[in-house]
């Protein structure tokens, strides 16, 4: 009896010491109450953002530059992380812990299958992604070139890698350190990583931890079946090594499956700074969020300043109703002079800013502009392909979402970028597929919003209406995945045979 009565006190004061130690990070309790978890997460996320350019910094510039740069946006990092509102946190409960665990290994597996990592199939895009991570492991940083191709430089030229390299610095210091097969695993840890930041915040906008919305995250597409049988293609025989969103070339607007499978050094971190930038309360941080992508996301960042444009210029604030017009703008800009013109916007958003400009304008490719003037443009345009390409993309979702999003903001901005993009041109379609990423994932979110909304009201019509276009949408990243297996079954067949 003595042994049991201490075994049950040990039970007893275990799960003592363990709630205490919960109750101190305030884990536990109401899912509204504010603690330490609600700080970690907003540390983790802003040293996820910024992580890459710090390593650039040490790595590429003489410690009397990179210095005084690391202890200004270390010292901005942690003004923002002190001025951002508190987020929300999870009551982890069992149910909840369960529920982790499965969105946790949901993630897992769609980054193993993206080809991150290189532990199955990879899409051809990989092949150069491979070859400038390879460069940043094996070369003495920063990396000079001497040995170029005399055809288009002058002899004795020098280059240089000039990318946007954000993504893989973290993973490059790894493979530094422990060889390039450790590198390439913390590849798949550091967008996994990502993926998990991303979907929590697409849990605290709703202030529950909720799984449903891992379908939207893996399956949102628009109707590229449609499309592509249109066409003319017998979409019953698409050779599975065929990529279906290329239906409408020169246009193309990726799903979120087709971004992480080809261009996850830029998706990543778009999604998370968007979502990230979406949810700040004011303007005290939100040009330094924004501005810590432009070294992992060039072309997403462009996409997202509209938004923070808008995010920023549209802030309420209180001030004094009993004045003239004029007295009343005049108050409001001097709040919005006070809430955005801060420390860590100023210099931290202007030292990311303007060191990752000045390295990335020496890329050659960055500094072709189409000779095209914009009448050029609209004039070469076939109307016809264009029409049908934003109806079956994202017309169809305008349509259906626009009863719950009528007096959006958002909406608008979102409906103007994606209508405008497809018309501008840079020097190559990347423009039109990247720069979309951010006003993509904010339509993903409003459809998400949406079919919330219907179901509590029960407007069976615009529920029934947006599951279907959303089903006939995944067939896209089902077909990605499914390139992806029947490959790599492919591969190792011939492997072992």
């Amino acid at each position: 009896m003595g042994n049991a009565s201490q075994i049950d006190d040990r039970k007893f004061n275990g799960k003592e010491r363990i709630g205490k130690y919960m109750r101190w990070l305030k884990l536990e309790g109401p899912e509204n109450d504010k603690g330490v978890f609600t700080n970690i997460m907003t540390v983790v996320t802003y040293g996820y953002l910024i992580l890459p350019f710090l390593i650039f910094a040490v790595g590429w510039f003489r410690i009397r530059f990179w210095l005084p740069i690391v202890i200004c946006l270390l010292f901005c990092a942690w003004k923002c992380c002190k001025e951002t509102p508190a987020l929300w946190k999870p009551c982890l409960t069992q149910d909840h812990i369960i529920k982790i665990i499965f969105i946790c290994m949901v993630l897992a597996v769609w980054v193993y299958y993206s080809g991150i990592g290189g532990k199955v199939f990879q899409n051809s895009d990989h092949s150069s992604r491979n070859a400038i991570f390879e460069i940043l492991v094996q070369c003495r940083w920063p990396i000079y070139n001497t040995d170029i191709n005399t055809e288009l430089y002058p002899e004795g030229t020098v280059t240089s890698l000039i990318y946007y390299i954000g993504f893989w610095m973290p993973a490059a210091v790894v493979g530094k350190i422990f060889g390039m097969q450790a590198g390439y695993d913390f590849q798949m840890v550091w967008a996994f990583f990502g993926l998990f930041l991303v979907y929590y915040f697409i849990c605290e906008r709703k202030n529950k931890i909720i799984i449903w919305p891992l379908l939207l995250l893996v399956f949102f597409s628009g109707l590229d079946i449609a499309g592509v049988f249109m066409t003319g293609t017998n979409i019953f025989s698409i050779a599975n090594d065929v990529h279906m969103e290329w239906w409408a070339a020169p246009y193309q607007y990726s799903s979120m499956t087709t971004q992480l499978f080809w261009v996850f050094n830029q998706s990543v971190p778009a999604w998370l700074c968007t979502v990230f930038a979406m949810r700040q309360e004011n303007n005290r941080s939100l040009v330094f969020i924004v501005a810590s992508v432009m070294f992992s996301a060039t072309f997403p960042f462009v996409g997202l300043l509209v938004f923070v444009l808008f995010w920023a210029f549209t802030r309420q604030y209180e001030i004094c109703i009993d004045v003239s017009r004029m007295e009343s703008v005049k108050e409001w800009m001097k709040v919005f002079i006070k809430d955005t013109i801060t420390i860590q916007n100023v210099l931290g958003g202007g030292i990311l800013g303007i060191f990752t400009y000045l390295y990335q304008r020496g890329n050659t490719s960055a500094t072709k502009i189409s000779s095209q003037g914009f009448l050029d443009i609209l004039g070469s345009i076939e109307w016809t392909q264009y029409l049908i390409f934003m109806l079956l993309e994202v017309g169809i979702y305008f349509i259906v979402i626009y009863k719950y999003n009528k007096i959006n903001g958002v909406y608008f901005v979102v409906v103007l970028s994606l209508i405008f993009i497809p018309l501008l041109k840079g020097s190559s379609v990347d423009f039109c597929m990247r720069v979309s990423i951010p006003a993509l994932f904010i339509l993903m979110l409003l459809v998400q919003d949406t079919l919330e909304k219907a179901a509590e009201q029960k407007n069976w019509i615009i529920l029934g209406s947006l599951t279907i276009v959303l089903c006939i949408g995944s067939m896209t990243p089902i077909h990605e995945m499914a390139r992806t297996i029947w490959h790599t079954i492919e591969r190792n067949i011939m492997k072992f045979s």
